[in-house]
């Protein structure tokens, strides 16, 4: 949906209402008490009623928009230019795009769009083969800003979070110009860890990677039992001039994600990285999609709550 179509669609507060009334009714929406989806519209009171019990639910009830006071235009806007740029936006950005008073709610609402982003994706398993990477991106720490700890360098420094990246990526034989990579990339998954021993990436590859996959990495030795968990594992001695030849993938991922996010965002905090790059691989993941990411968007909203 380009921006005129979004502005013929929504333009005012009833036709975003409507349009969510009507995706809500389209996916069916259970009572907390009773437990049945049979609902119908008080146009009166802007709520559903249950049928059975006769508990009401709030429009926003159970969504991503649940407790907000912005309007849903506001957020209608927000979605909107979020899932059409490839690039993201930042807050303030934002809060000049929308026309809002007040930062705070915009920055809020986006977090919780990327939240939302990151609980879609994560109902789904990679599949095929499989590369897989660690890498560190710069984070900022409120301690470190204020000097209360010692800054360390290196693995475990305050301004260095470790992220795990797979993505998919077969092999491409009709592949014959030396200046493209001669593998076909799918999807991706970029999962912020606490570490990166043995035990915290096999517990990352059982949650994200199907078991019948063939897993392709280095040979850090973090990577030594993957081969419990796929049905092959192929780990190389990868040197740092040729890392981008055996894992061409994961490494473009993860050079795109550090430009895309420092490009815009300049700096991210350690607790708020992982939506940053749920937003990233969000949009990665669609970018052959054919159908309106503010659509599919709109729906996860309101089938997941964002906590």
């Amino acid at each position: 949906m380009n921006i005129f179509d979004f502005i013929k669609n929504f333009p005012n507060e009833q036709a975003c209402e409507d349009y969510l009334r009507q995706k809500r009714m389209d996916e069916g929406i259970v009572c907390s008490r009773c437990h049945l989806d049979k609902q119908y519209w008080l146009s009166s009171t802007k709520q559903f009623k249950c049928a059975n019990c006769g508990k009401k639910i709030n429009l926003t009830a159970g969504t991503l928009m649940e407790s907000s006071h912005l309007p849903l235009q506001s957020w209608f806007r927000i979605i909107h230019l979020m899932t059409t740029t490839k690039k993201p936006f930042s807050a303030l950005e934002m809060q000049k795009q929308i026309g809002s008073k007040y930062y705070e709610p915009i920055w809020y609402a986006m977090q919780k769009i990327r939240i939302t982003m990151g609980k879609r994706d994560e109902r789904y398993k990679l599949q095929g083969n499989i590369e897989i990477d660690d890498a560190f991106f710069h984070v900022v720490d409120l301690t470190e800003e204020k000097g209360l700890v010692p800054l360390k360098r290196g693995r475990g420094a305050q301004h260095s979070a470790k992220v795990l990246v797979m993505v998919e990526s077969k092999p491409n034989p009709k592949q014959t110009l030396k200046y493209k990579k001669e593998r076909i990339m799918g999807f991706a998954k970029m999962i912020v860890v606490d570490d990166l021993t043995k035990l915290g990436v096999n517990y990352e590859v059982a949650q994200h990677i199907s078991p019948t996959s063939i897993v392709i990495s280095d040979a850090y030795r973090s990577y030594s039992d993957l081969h419990q968990l796929v049905q092959e594992h192929n780990a190389m001695v990868v040197p740092a001039k040729e890392a981008s030849e055996k894992l061409p993938w994961v490494h473009t991922v993860i050079a795109n994600a550090k430009r895309s996010l420092l490009g815009v965002h300049h700096s991210i905090g350690r607790d708020f990285l992982q939506n940053y790059l749920n937003e990233f691989v969000y949009k990665l993941n669609r970018r052959t999609f054919t159908s309106d990411l503010f659509d599919r968007l709109i729906v996860a909203g309101a089938n997941d709550t964002w906590y």
